[in-house]
């Protein structure tokens, strides 16, 4: 009996860390991440963006959720993330940065988790340290954690809208990056754009 209890104790406590392995570690290499340059205008296909700073290479991003890995399907089937460590001005004077997500549904809730070297106003979604020309926000880390309802795993078009990242001071959109999650579609199962995931 004692060997029962024992081996049960440890079968919960290597499944509780497995489980949490996965979330520190693989969950996080499930995100697909993307660089940001401003200004852009609307991203409508890859494209190199070139100006005061370096090269960013910046496209649409089109996120199969089908093609996911199996534990990623099995664990967190209805929780999707998009990630970026890079927001670029290459522009020609100083902006404050200013982020919304467009169309997204009201059922749909997104966390976001930014950490950044810029002073940032939650509330808001703006960086209110001016970025300037050929700089990149410094020690910069944001995760949009997208909760999808069970109801909408079955439709063709999860989530169909995009980032904007917008001029705080003027309201100027000077970037728009669409984000779309599908569910099997053809010539659809890469992300364009992710630099790593």
């Amino acid at each position: 009996m004692k060997k029962a209890y024992l081996f049960g104790f440890v079968f919960v406590m290597a499944l509780t860390v497995s489980l949490g392995a996965y979330s520190a570690v693989l969950g996080d290499s499930e995100l697909v991440h993307f660089w940001v340059a401003v200004p852009a205008g609307n991203v409508t296909s890859p494209m190199i963006m070139r100006g005061a700073g370096p090269p960013v290479s910046i496209s649409p991003l089109v996120i199969d959720l089908q093609s996911r890995g199996v534990l990623k399907n099995t664990l967190q089937p209805n929780l999707e993330g998009v990630s970026t460590h890079w927001i670029y001005n290459l522009g020609k004077k100083p902006v404050r940065i200013r982020l919304d997500l467009a169309n997204v549904p009201p059922d749909i809730k997104v966390d976001w988790e930014v950490n950044s070297g810029f002073e940032y106003d939650a509330s808001t979604h703006t960086f209110t340290t001016p970025l300037r020309p050929g700089g990149s926000i410094p020690n910069l880390g944001i995760d949009w954690m997208f909760h999808i309802p069970e109801y909408y795993m079955d439709e063709p078009v999860v989530y169909d809208g995009g980032l904007e990242v917008i001029d705080a001071d003027t309201n100027a959109l000077l970037t728009f990056i669409p984000i779309k999650f599908i569910n099997g579609g053809a010539g659809s199962g890469s992300h364009p754009g992710g630099g790593c995931h």
